[in-house]
């Protein structure tokens, strides 16, 4: 199995083949490690999405930062077919071949990239020089409907050719979690996507079958034994894991993702914190000083440790600040005190 190393002396060198880094940070603390429920996953309880592997952030960078990342104890990461332009998968594949033993591999099954996607890479790679110095152009390119993934109809035979092209792509034999990406409940029903990913464990090609998607989708899917693990965006009003624990019989690892894009909590808190000073003075007294972005991203972020306390939740982390960030907030335990000032500030009026 997979174990977690110290690296943080490692990161903050290879930080410095190009990208900004916090030496403090990364050297002060180890990673700490958390055992997935109802597995013998030990992991980094902090995972890198690699949804822009390869459209906002470029291969070489990626494969930098993807370093980085584990040197600095992030042993999860997340990728699927139509991540990075469908680029993902082919960026990451030196990586996992470098590292397999070391890290645990998530990858999907059910979207696909964007019909014209020869010209939407072309777009990324054009365009990345010019995002990289104006961040609001890449909020609308990727608020453009022709650049969002599209849902695949699933059929048995769709997964199981799917999750051999994943494998081959990645270079590997086998995934940690492989999960239906945004499935219509209703799929979870058909016995044909059922016996697929039956024969999927059986074969050994995937060690865990998770559900990727909506609420609705996660609940159908508890019921059924076969998913051991469940994806869920990060909800700012902490409805969705606790409907889900409620319904599940049986212990489960959990992923979250968009701990600052659901519901736009972390541009809510940053308006929040500007237009109220008495809000920001009392994030100071509590050790959060700083930028009102500074405070909103350390806030979520510790919160949603706190939602998901024995799970992994997801961030890209592409640039060395982001990653020193995240490597010091997870090496520390979840701070309920912290969530619950994310909270009131988010429910402020």
């Amino acid at each position: 199995m997979p174990r977690l190393a110290t690296r943080h002396a490692k990161v903050g060198k290879r930080i410095e083949a190009g990208v900004p880094r916090r030496q403090s940070q990364l050297e002060s603390q180890a990673v700490r490690t958390i055992v997935i429920p109802g597995t013998d996953i030990e992991t980094s309880p902090i995972g890198l999405g690699c949804a822009s592997l390869g459209s906002r952030v470029s291969a070489a960078q990626g494969r930098r930062m993807l370093e980085a990342a584990l040197e600095g104890g992030v042993t999860w990461y997340d990728v699927a077919p139509s991540y990075g332009a469908g680029r993902a998968e082919d960026i990451l594949a030196p990586f996992v071949a470098a590292h397999r033993d070391s890290l645990f591999l998530c990858s999907k099954v059910g979207l696909a990239p964007p019909r014209h996607n020869g010209l939407m890479r072309l777009a990324y790679d054009l365009g990345r020089p010019l995002v990289s110095v104006a961040r609001g152009l890449s909020r609308r390119f990727r608020s453009i409907k022709a650049t969002r993934n599209r849902r695949v109809a699933l059929s048995g035979d769709f997964i199981e050719a799917s999750l051999a092209s994943s494998l081959r792509r990645l270079g590997t034999d086998r995934l940690d979690v492989f999960a239906l990406h945004d499935p219509d409940p209703a799929d979870l029903d058909r016995d044909d996507v059922l016996r697929a990913l039956e024969r999927v464990l059986a074969r050994g090609d995937a060690r865990h079958i998770s559900m990727a998607g909506s609420l609705d989708a996660a609940l159908t899917a508890a019921a059924l034994p076969l998913f051991t693990f469940f994806q869920l965006a990060d909800d700012p009003d902490g409805r969705q894991l606790p409907a889900l624990r409620q319904a599940l019989d049986r212990p489960a690892g959990f992923v979250t993702h968009s701990v600052f894009g659901v519901g736009g909590a972390r541009d809510r808190m940053i308006r929040k914190l500007k237009s109220a000073p008495t809000l920001a003075a009392e994030a100071a007294a509590a050790g959060y000083g700083g930028s009102p972005e500074t405070v909103a991203t350390a806030l979520l972020m510790r919160r949603a440790f706190v939602v998901n306390p024995d799970g992994v939740v997801l961030s890209s982390m592409f640039s060395g600040n982001h990653l020193a960030d995240n490597l010091r907030l997870a090496a520390e335990p979840p701070d309920a005190a912290a969530a619950r000032l994310a909270e009131r500030i988010l429910s402020a009026p």
